[in-house]
């Protein structure tokens, strides 16, 4: 659900016009959604408003619809008069309990003698289900980035540990693997200094993986590679990384994969273990070039709230339980 800020913020940085109409929909309570609104308005000429009738569900009533609507916030919107007047135009948001019906379009519609602006003119007015559109900086709470350094912090410890584990056994199962993300040092030594700046994090939430050389750790290298390679490249070392990790068919679901794997998988099909360890390399490549950003966010644009949302709840999800998997001997076999 959008917060009373996101959507504040996201209205104070439209242009203005006479009246835009906005839904946002709103699962909880409307009117303490609405309050807190209010609280977030200042100077701004937005007045939300709880829509308890039947309304813009149907194209040919659009006019009298708002027209309806406009007449029942009156008083609200006669309060923000002058901010209004000052700025050139007032945001009624609607609080509707589903998503908006229509599609968003944009209408003619008169406005009433008493309106702030263009009192009985006719102007354009758009009508926008900003449910899914208000946008906010990649570095936004919404993305819960803290949650997500944290997971890849798990993420680093864990593969690191699987790997010196795995390596004890038999130094056989990780030699392919090294062959694809190694940088020309003795695996061992490498490990071990992996473990020793792990350790050295005093806050995982504010952590961010490195792919220098010099302070690499098993994240940083996965990252690296996956930047540099083409998809099929990054299966060949999917198939290294599943046999390093002593993975098995077995220990994993096909179903076990975030959307940025799918979306990035190479034309070969993968059998259960190396799609699993395909979608590790991948969704941490994901996170990391997203916590990234989200440092720089001032040199990019906004993004829809939903979007960066869900997008990190997708990462966040995979990488968690792809820590766990990790941390269980053997794939929990």
């Amino acid at each position: 659900m959008l917060t009373p800020k996101i959507v504040a913020d996201d209205l104070r940085s439209r242009p203005r016009e006479p009246l835009r109409v906005l839904w946002v929909r709103v699962p909880g309570d409307r009117d303490d959604y609405k309050r807190d609104l209010a609280r977030l308005r200042g100077q701004s000429p937005f007045v939300p408003w709880v829509l308890r009738r039947a309304a813009l569900q149907n194209p040919n009533s659009v006019m009298s619809d708002v027209s309806e609507i406009l007449n029942d916030a009156r008083e609200e919107i006669e309060a923000v008069r002058d901010a209004a007047a000052k700025e050139g135009g007032v945001d009624l948001v609607l609080l509707g309990r589903a998503d908006l019906k229509l599609a968003d379009t944009s209408s003619p519609i008169l406005l009433p003698d008493w309106f702030p602006v263009a009192p009985g003119q006719t102007p354009p007015v758009r009508i926008e289900d900003i449910t899914w559109s208000a946008r906010v900086p990649l570095s936004d709470p919404t993305v819960a980035l803290d949650d997500l350094r944290r997971i890849l912090h798990d993420v680093d410890h864990a593969l690191t540990n699987r790997i010196q584990a795995s390596l004890k056994t038999d130094h056989r199962f990780t030699n392919a693997l090294w062959d694809h993300i190694g940088k020309g040092e003795k695996i061992d030594d490498v490990l071990e200094r992996m473990k020793a700046h792990l350790h050295k994090v005093s806050n995982p939430t504010a952590y961010r993986p490195s792919t220098k050389h010099g302070t690499p750790t098993m994240v940083g290298l996965l990252w690296a590679h996956a930047n540099s390679k083409a998809p099929e490249a990054v299966r060949r070392t999917a198939r290294a990384l599943a046999d390093g990790l002593r993975i098995e068919d077995d220990d994993v679901d096909r179903d076990d994969a975030s959307l940025m794997a799918v979306l990035n998988r190479p034309s070969s099909r993968m059998d259960a273990r190396v799609q699993w360890a395909f979608s590790l390399i991948v969704t941490v490549r994901g996170a990391c070039q997203l916590v990234t950003a989200a440092a720089h966010a001032d040199e990019y644009p906004p993004f829809g709230a939903q979007l960066l949302q869900s997008t990190s709840l997708d990462l966040r999800s995979f990488l968690d339980g792809a820590a766990a998997k990790l941390r269980a001997p053997e794939g929990g076999r």
